[in-house]
């Protein structure tokens, strides 16, 4: 379910608050940040954000479109969610929604409007490379990994494509290179 939690084997289980919500569990090798989602205007959109688990302070990785529509899931509406954090809690990849077509939508998935991102502590979220990709025969695009050190993000499209980008570079078609 959406309860974010930590364990740790001298404590046990600790839940955290209620409105840090877990999409998908992430945390540097230090312990120090969780990658999570928590609505910090309010608006009942969801995004993409570290924790820490001790202070309880949350760092908003933010979302590509303003916070203003959001994919739906089990933890409701998110404008961005993460999938993974480099050892030091500096890089986090994951998904982002725009609507581009300006419906009201922002979940297309034969447009670009489910988009992989890369935040930096530095630089903040942008869009990671699409160019080339067909999203009306491909669909979506996502980054899910990233190596300890957040050079590499590793991702994926729903027809199960491999992709590559490293330092935030140009998209590596990984499926169509390597098979």
């Amino acid at each position: 379910g959406p309860t974010q939690f930590i364990w740790d084997a001298k404590t046990g289980i600790e839940v955290l608050p209620p409105h840090i919500l877990a999409n998908n569990g992430s945390m540097t090798r230090n312990g120090e940040k969780i990658l999570v989602n928590v609505d910090v205007d309010g608006n009942g959109i969801s995004s993409a954000a570290l924790v820490d688990p001790v202070s309880g302070l949350v760092t908003n990785l933010g979302s590509l479109n303003g916070d203003t529509c959001g994919g739906s899931g089990e933890i409701g509406a998110s404008s961005s969610y993460g999938w993974a954090v480099d050892d030091s809690g500096r890089s986090a990849v994951g998904t982002a929604y725009v609507d581009v077509d300006k419906d009201g939508y922002c979940e297309n998935s034969s447009k670009p409007e489910i988009l992989p991102f890369l935040w930096t502590e530095k630089r903040g979220i942008r869009k990671l490379d699409t160019r080339g990709h067909d999203f009306a025969t491909e669909g979506w695009m996502r980054a899910q990994a990233i190596s300890g050190d957040g050079r590499v993000a590793l991702g994926g499209t729903n027809m199960s494509s491999a992709q590559a980008w490293i330092d935030g570079g140009p998209r590596i078609d990984l499926w169509k290179k390597f098979g």
